[in-house]
C-alpha cells in the first residue's frame, strides 16, 4: 500500500464550509480544497475519542478501494489532531433522504432500478476484494448528479481473513438490516451484506420507508425465524421482489452472490 505521505494533505489547504452531519466519532463537513478549487467532504475525528484506530483503519481501507460506485478517498490529515478523511463530495446527499423527498414522476421505476444496480456494482467489487461492508443501507449511500449513487461509510468495513467475521460482544448492529446469523451469533460475511442489500432494495422500492413497519425491534429476529418476510412493495416489479426474497434466505449459503445480483439487475433493463 502507498506510503502515508502520498495521501497526506496540508490542513491549511482545506477550508471548512458547513457541517453536513454528525457521527459517533466526529462530524462531516462540506469543505473547499483550495489548491484545486474543489468542493470536498471532510470527516473529522473528535479530539477526545478513543476511536483513532477505527478512524485510521477506515482511511486505510479507503486507500485500497477504487470503483466508480464507491465514494473515493482524496486524502487524509493524520499527522496531528484533529484528523481528517477527505473524500469526494456528493451533491445530493444520502440516498435515504433523497428517496424520501423524491419527485416520483422524475424518480420512476427505471431510475430506482438504475440506482439499485449501481449499489450492486459497488458491492460486487467489494465482494471480489473480500471486503464486507457491514452497514449497507440507504442512509450509507450517497447521491450525485444524474442519479449517480455511491456506497459510503466504511466505518465498519472489514477485510475477511476467512469467510466470516465475528463482531465483538456488545457490538451495536442496525437490527433491521442485519442478517439472522449476525443477530444470533455476531457472524458477518459477504452473505450478510447480501441480506442487507435486500433490505436496501426494499427501501429503494418504497421511496425510503423504514423496514418492518409495525414490528418492534425486539421482535424482528423471532418474526424472521417463523419465516415471515416483508411483502412486495406497491408498484415494485415482481422480478425485483423475487431478488429481495433471494437475499432474505435464512441460510446464508442459499443467498446469491453480489456478482449474480448485479447481473440480474442489469438484465432487467433489457
Amino acid at each position: 500500500s502507498p506510503e502515508p505521505d502520498e495521501w497526506e494533505i496540508e490542513r491549511t489547504d482545506i477550508a471548512m464550509k458547513q457541517k453536513l452531519g454528525g457521527g459517533q466519532y466526529g462530524d462531516v463537513y462540506e469543505a473547499m480544497w483550495k489548491r484545486y478549487n474543489m468542493t470536498v467532504a471532510v470527516k473529522t475525528l473528535k479530539e477526545d475519542t478513543m476511536a483513532l484506530k477505527d478512524f485510521l483503519e477506515e482511511a486505510a481501507i479507503m486507500k485500497e478501494m477504487k470503483h466508480p460506485n464507491l465514494v473515493q478517498l482524496l486524502g487524509v490529515c493524520t499527522r496531528e489532531p484533529p484528523f481528517y478523511i477527505v473524500t469526494e463530495f456528493m451533491s445530493r446527499g444520502n440516498l435515504l433522504d433523497y428517496l424520501r423527498r423524491a419527485n416520483r414522476e422524475e424518480i420512476d421505476a427505471i431510475v430506482l432500478l438504475y440506482m439499485a444496480t449501481q449499489v450492486a456494482a459497488a458491492m460486487s467489487y467489494l465482494e471480489s476484494r473480500n471486503f464486507i461492508h457491514r452497514d449497507l443501507a440507504a442512509r450509507n449511500c450517497l447521491v450525485g448528479e444524474n442519479h449517480l449513487v455511491k456506497v459510503a461509510d466504511f466505518g465498519l468495513a472489514r477485510l475477511m481473513r476467512d469467510d466470516t467475521y465475528t463482531a465483538h460482544a456488545g457490538a451495536k448492529f442496525p437490527i433491521k438490516w442485519t442478517a439472522p446469523e449476525g443477530l444470533a451469533y455476531n457472524k458477518f460475511s459477504t452473505k450478510s451484506d447480501v441480506w442487507a442489500f435486500g433490505i436496501l432494495l426494499w427501501e429503494i422500492a418504497t421511496y425510503g420507508m423504514s423496514p418492518y413497519p409495525g414490528i418492534d425491534l425486539t421482535d424482528v429476529y423471532h418474526t424472521l425465524e417463523t419465516g415471515y418476510r416483508m411483502e412486495c412493495p406497491p408498484g415494485c416489479p415482481p422480478r425485483v421482489y423475487d431478488l429481495m426474497q433471494q437475499c432474505w434466505h435464512w441460510s446464508a449459503n442459499d443467498r446469491p452472490t453480489f456478482q449474480e445480483i448485479h447481473h440480474g439487475l442489469e438484465n432487467m433493463f433489457q
